[in-house]
């Protein structure tokens, strides 16, 4: 059975403004790295993944739906002994609050997430995939309005490592920083980001995983404001949930199918959400 590595980010939509970073949200999804052989690459070739998500905060004040199509290239370059690719997903939202007096909607283009570059490694059971994640600020955004763009630049850096165990088991982790920039609109800068995701997996037959995946975030370093705006406290949450993949040959082809939720628990800073995401990976 081919792993597939799925390199992917959202965009989480928050309106309180009594929550970690600026307006309680962040370009990181809580278990949104956490997968099936998360750094195990397919072969050489160009690949289509699209990625859905649908999750809300547990009060269901405040919802959101995600569509990020997605292209992979691995190519059969090999840069300090590992094995190159680069990706790109652009991100459409809808997003809905109504924890005020007013109701807003909001439908639009988010934020873009890049992948400039990325080396993968193997060693036997052991495989390590190294890379930069980008989030470009393209997405609407209107200082004091509902957006569906963060109006700044985040640059995720990750280390994926999967390990292959006896009896059709696995153990695979993702450790990431993020820092982000100066939203220009408003001069507030929020804080560094650190996250970690795991799934562990078990495979009953070669074409089904079935797993348990998390992550484990925090804010390290505190948002700052040149314009003497109320600065958020840090954030800090876990999230754990059931996982199962499927990979059925159809057309002469392996389509990848994978779909989670997952809740959060221990959370400061901002409302507790939860999550269902579906994830579709295939070759052209």
């Amino acid at each position: 059975m081919k792993h597939l590595v799925f390199l992917l980010l959202g965009l989480i939509l928050q309106p309180s403004l009594s929550s970690a970073t600026e307006a309680g949200g962040s370009n990181y999804l809580p278990g949104f790295y956490g997968d099936f052989g998360m750094a195990v690459l397919p072969d050489q070739g160009t690949y289509f993944n699209n990625f859905f998500a649908a999750y809300q905060d547990t009060k269901s004040e405040t919802g959101t739906l995600l569509e990020m199509p997605g292209i992979i290239h691995v190519t059969d370059q090999k840069v300090l002994g590992g094995q190159f690719l680069a990706g790109l997903y652009p991100g459409l939202l809808v997003s809905k609050d109504h924890s005020g007096s007013n109701n807003f909607d909001r439908v639009g283009l988010g934020d873009f997430y890049l992948v400039p570059g990325g080396l993968n490694w193997k060693w036997d059971n052991v495989t390590a995939l190294l890379f930069e994640g980008i989030v470009a600020p393209t997405g609407r955004y209107q200082k004091n309005d509902f957006n569906t763009g963060r109006n700044y630049w985040t640059f995720d850096h990750n280390l994926m490592l999967t390990w292959g165990l006896p009896g059709n088991n696995e153990i695979s982790v993702d450790i990431g920083y993020m820092n982000n920039l100066i939203n220009p609109a408003t001069d507030y800068k929020s804080g560094d980001e650190f996250h970690f995701d795991y799934t562990v997996g078990h495979y009953p037959v070669s074409a089904l995983g079935l797993g348990i995946t998390g992550s484990y975030y925090k804010q390290v370093t505190k948002d700052t404001s040149s314009q003497s705006l109320s600065v958020a406290e840090s954030g800090e949450a876990s999230s754990i949930g059931p996982v199962v993949m499927y990979t059925p040959h159809i057309n002469g082809q392996d389509v990848t199918l994978s779909l989670k939720w997952l809740r959060e628990f221990n959370v400061t800073g901002r409302a507790q959400q939860e999550y269902i995401v579906c994830r579709i990976f295939t070759s052209f």
